[in-house]
């Protein structure tokens, strides 16, 4: 930002620099060539020159050093600046910690914060019948939302683990013992897998071995579930995967593929962002409004800021830990341990941060109060310059503030508002007491 300009035309004529026979000022050029250059700013490299009252060469023209002017300061709106306070997501407002709560919480939508997207993929699915995959990474509550989507609608759904150690015995519902010792051959009962019912929940499909996949796509695709003379037409009508891998992940062959066929409908179940709102939002849906210490989202955003996406799950665990063992048995949590020190960091960020809300706040109620204040008597005066010093050693702490990044613009912006703003206030207060 320049810190000169070329006068403008009143100006010259103010200072008495207008020459009236060419009607430019004077030593510039007649012809009107150099008007372009009124107002207009100046390199900060011609700087020495003007202090030092020498001419220069700028941009091919001579100027002299009485032909500039020292920039005046744009005055900045201090209601615009406390504004941008109060919407910074930084600068939360502090609340007093109070004891968590249990809520009552009457459906799914209100349980689950931002699963909205989860439950119309449910929705959809249930209606048309087509099998969904929720993928993503772990402690978002896939499996818990599913559940909990299904058992509101009075469904009861089959639950079962797949995973690398599943086995077609146990996938199929179990050995008929009896039946192998009697004949020799091998049946299963499979009243007792997911065939026989209609709605299902498998957990960690795509880790399942691909012999047993197979098998299922089989099934999946026949409707029909056929071991030797054992056939059973399956019941099922709807499932849903819960898994942390996506489908090219787990897509290795075309047979996999094609099971993958009779999963239609997918989504990755993550939140948009990963902010201290979000999370405060979390954290006050399971212990309540105002009962959230704000300290928590901060921190969980700095670390998500890091690189490291601290999960709803593991959020919510860590809100418990701090709640009842202090922040430094947040170094004990797995997550958290993978970059210790930004739990003391981001406190200290955190701490910086309240109290330049709280010195913005204070500015602006003392500024508020200042222009309320009479000064025609001498004891109204002696009133007004005790507020005015309060006001200036307040923008003195504000000064003296270390703040961090995030906040750094409009801390400056206010250090810079509020001083105008005092400086305002004693010219004022010059005036009246001169006349």
């Amino acid at each position: 930002m320049s810190k000169y300009r070329i006068k403008t035309e009143k100006e010259f004529k103010r200072d008495g620099l207008w020459n009236h026979v060419y009607n430019c000022p004077y030593k510039w050029n007649e012809d009107h060539k150099m008007d372009e250059f009124y107002g207009q700013d100046i390199p900060d490299e011609y700087n020495y020159k003007i202090e030092l009252a020498q001419e220069f060469s700028y941009d091919g023209w001579m100027f002299k050093s009485n032909n500039c002017i020292i920039k005046e300061e744009e005055p900045i709106d201090l209601l615009d600046v406390l504004k941008q306070i109060n919407k910074n997501s930084l600068i939360t407002k502090k609340t007093k910690m109070r004891k968590a709560a249990k809520i009552t919480v009457e459906n799914t939508t209100q349980k689950f914060v931002f699963m909205d997207k989860t439950i119309n993929i449910l929705n959809v699915g249930l209606s048309t019948n087509k099998n969904v995959v929720l993928y993503g990474p772990g402690g978002h509550g896939k499996s818990e939302i599913t559940l909990d989507f299904l058992k509101s609608r009075n469904i009861n759904p089959y639950i079962i683990t797949m995973g690398t150690g599943m086995t077609t015995d146990r996938l199929f519902g179990g050995l008929d013992i009896p039946t192998f010792e009697k004949t020799g051959k091998i049946e299963y009962l499979v009243d007792n897998s997911f065939m026989n019912h209609e709605y299902v929940i498998f957990e960690e499909l795509f880790d399942a071995p691909d012999f047993i996949l197979e098998q299922l796509k089989d099934i999946l695709s026949s409707g029909t579930f056929r071991n030797g003379t054992q056939i059973y037409d399956i019941k099922t009508k709807f499932i849903v995967c819960c898994t942390n891998r996506t489908r090219d992940e787990f897509s290795k062959n075309m047979s996999l593929k094609a099971l993958m066929e009779r999963f239609p409908l997918e989504l990755n179940v993550i939140w948009d962002n990963y902010t201290e709102i979000t999370y405060n939002k979390l954290l006050e849906s399971k212990f309540g409004v105002d009962n959230v210490d704000p300290v928590i989202p901060y921190l969980l955003q700095e670390y998500a800021k890091n690189g490291i996406t601290i999960s709803p799950r593991v959020a919510v665990t860590a809100y418990q830990v701090y709640d009842q063992c202090g922040p430094e048995s947040l170094g004990f949590i797995a997550e958290f341990a993978k970059k210790p020190s930004l739990i003391a960091e981001a406190i200290k960020k955190f701490e910086s941060t309240l109290k330049f809300r709280e010195l913005s706040t204070n500015l602006q109620e003392s500024l508020e109060l200042l222009s309320s204040l009479p000064f025609t008597t001498q004891t109204e005066e002696k009133v007004y310059k005790a507020q005015l010093k309060k006001i200036e050693l307040q923008i003195k702490d504000l000064k003296g503030l270390t703040v961090n990044d995030d906040i750094a613009s409009v801390h400056a912006q206010l250090v810079k508002a509020g001083t105008q703003a005092y400086d305002k206030a004693n010219k004022d207060l010059s005036i009246v007491a001169f006349l």
